[in-house]
């Protein structure tokens, strides 16, 4: 199938020396020339208009029997004289015929003196769609001997002039009224694809290195998503002024009243969970199954499109938005082993609860567990994660080491604690890093036994005194509402002494033990975030001493259902709350209703104030 036309000059085509209406521009006698090969995809005539008219390049988009000639002709090459790369736009669905063009294709340029390959695949491959992993898998295992370097390019829904997408929302934008707003995916501008391809060929950026494990012949897989955005938004914006579509964007209005559009997508979801085809039409988050994955999408170009998060608390359970962008979520990149020793190493995308059930299996257990350990430990290198210990007061404490990628470098960097990079990036807000492993020490598993205290009217001093015992190896203290006059100390020991509590197999209290059993079921899990999206308001205050007592005297007015106070004590770390003092953690729920009133009061006591942005409802 020809090429659509690019408005160009139409030269000599160089391959069968004969004229033809198509996009082929004829090399010239300076720079290197650019072959595209389209394969049915119509965009790849797009990328040649853009070489020629940007790049100021000679560019030659391969019409099909042009490809054809080439894979079985290997002697055609030298017509093409000082072709240096070669760019293939696969497509979403290539049928049995182009796959097997392309796989002869790809055989003979392997042998070519190309200096790059490009592969214009799919962000299908992240959407667990088997047939554009195997094409993917396919290629790649063509390519694994070729001298070029390789780059495979995952394109989100591409929009350009010639794009299928795009003429696609063109003839369906008057049915926009019958999309919920929530249905989205990803949109990427085609000049953005083109800029990333011509980068790589023009400037290439360095390998990164992947702690002594070959790559392979491919050197780089590039995920870029471009904006996630809503259909019914994109399809408006391509809606003509006509009668027609007038009319039948009122009747679609119509049938959306009736609430059409949304048992429609209804039905897509559905489907999407049995097949993977209707999956591109409603993309929010994505799950790498991989850490060579997790990094094909974190790299710089597509960092403004992603939000990368660990098990999506931030999102499921404090209602944490992040418009324009899709969550990448780590929670299949999950391996935990043993390196040595007491050390855990883990998988950024490893849950708390699932690093405990391991290290049980091994005599083995945490220093630090908090109450809800349905946490990723990647999320706690960024986010003080805490239960009760007093020998180390967060999660982050406890990591020695840590492997993460930086896109800025292009680089994956080990860093032990102490270390410049390790300290630059732990609890660092700012940080563009991705977190791949962790190393945790651990202790030898031991049991506890709880004695609880009831006081009344305790004041500030004595609670503090409480909370720095160093006697215990946990210690935390509850207050019931604000306006409770009465506060439960609880201290977890090692040794029975006098207690008559049960030993323990964690030292954590029964709400945590119950927020991981609803967690473990998705109904009650649902449930339960959406009460902690909708319902309450929680926060969490890293308070200073001096600060704390004035909490403390002032507290018993506000509209607080619970407290749960602990000691932090300062690590000197640069980006730390509790980098130059010890610091008390006062955990809040409140009503949503009495939010305002309480960030009110906030602001009028204290001057500044240090807060947890992990644990922070919106």
């Amino acid at each position: 199938m020809d090429s659509p036309s690019l408005e160009l000059p139409r030269p000599r085509d160089v391959l069968s020396n004969r004229t033809r209406d198509a996009d082929v521009i004829l090399p010239s006698t300076a720079g290197d020339v650019v072959l595209v090969a389209g394969l049915g995809d119509s965009i790849a005539a797009d990328f040649g208009a853009f070489v020629v008219q940007r790049s100021k390049r000679d560019a030659v988009v391969l019409a099909d029997d042009d490809v054809r000639r080439l894979g079985n002709e290997p002697a055609a090459w030298d017509e093409l004289g000082r072709a240096e790369s070669l760019i293939v736009f696969v497509g979403a669905r290539p049928t049995a015929q182009r796959r097997r063009e392309l796989a002869e294709l790809l055989q003979v340029a392997r042998r070519q003196p190309l200096k790059l390959i490009g592969v214009v695949s799919t962000f299908r491959v992240h959407l667990d769609d088997p047939e554009a992993a195997e094409i993917e898998n396919e290629i790649i295992s063509l390519l694994r001997e070729t001298s070029a370097r390789v780059v495979v390019f995952r394109p989100g829904l591409v929009l350009s002039r010639n794009s299928g997408v795009d003429k696609f929302l063109q003839r369906f934008a008057p049915l926009y009224p019958l999309i919920p707003g929530r249905i989205s995916s990803c949109f990427l501008e085609g000049d953005e694809l083109f800029a990333a391809i011509e980068a790589e060929r023009l400037e290439p950026t360095r390998e990164p290195k992947q702690e002594g494990r070959a790559v392979g012949s491919v050197n780089r897989c590039q995920t870029l998503l471009g904006s996630n955005r809503s259909w019914r938004e994109v399809l408006a914006e391509r809606r003509a002024k006509s009668p027609i579509q007038a009319v039948m964007t009122a009747v679609c209005m119509l049938l959306s009243w009736l609430q059409v559009g949304r048992l429609i997508a209804v039905l897509v979801g559905l489907s999407s969970r049995f097949f993977p085809s209707p999956r591109v039409w409603d993309v929010r988050t994505l799950e790498p199954r991989s850490i060579s994955e997790l990094i094909s999408l974190c790299h710089r170009r597509n960092l403004p499109y992603l939000k990368v998060v660990g098990y999506n608390n931030g999102v499921n359970h404090f209602g944490h938005r992040y418009p324009g962008k899709t969550i990448v979520s780590t929670v299949r990149c999950r391996r935990v082993a043993l390196a040595g020793g007491q050390t855990l190493k883990a998988e950024s995308g490893a849950t708390v609860r699932r690093a405990l059930d391991f290290l049980s299996t091994h005599g083995l257990e945490l220093f630090v567990v908090p109450n809800y350990s349905y946490v990723s430990l990647g999320t706690a290198f960024f986010v003080p994660i805490h239960g009760s210990a007093v020998d180390y007061t967060t999660v982050a404490d406890t990591i020695r080491r840590v492997v993460f990628y930086d896109p800025e470098t292009d680089r994956i960097v080990a860093a032990d604690r102490g270390e410049p990079a390790y300290d630059e990036h732990v609890y660092n807000p700012n940080s563009i890093a991705v977190v791949l492993r962790v190393y945790l020490i651990t202790k030898p598993k031991s049991g506890y036994f709880v004695r609880h205290e009831t006081w009344t009217n305790a004041s500030a001093d004595s609670i503090l005194g409480a909370l720095v015992d160093s006697s215990a190896t946990n210690v935390e203290i509850r207050q019931a509402s604000s306006t409770s006059d009465k506060i439960t100390v609880s201290r977890y020991f090692k040794d029975a002494g006098d207690s008559a509590s049960p030993a323990l197999e964690l030292p954590r209290d029964a709400l945590g033990r119950l927020w991981d059993l609803l967690e473990e079921n998705p109904l009650a899990s649902y449930l339960m975030h959406a009460v902690g999206r909708h319902v309450v308001w929680h926060t969490e205050l890293f308070l200073t001493f001096e600060e704390f007592g004035i909490f403390w005297r002032t507290h018993s007015k506000l509209p607080i259902r619970k407290i749960q106070l602990r000691f932090i004590r300062r690590d000197g770390l640069p980006h730390s709350p509790f980098r130059d003092e010890d610091r008390i953690s006062a955990d809040l729920f409140l009503f949503r209703r009495h939010k305002h009133a309480f960030q009110e009061y906030l602001k009028t006591t204290f001057t500044t104030l240090k807060t947890n942005p992990g644990k922070h409802s919106n």
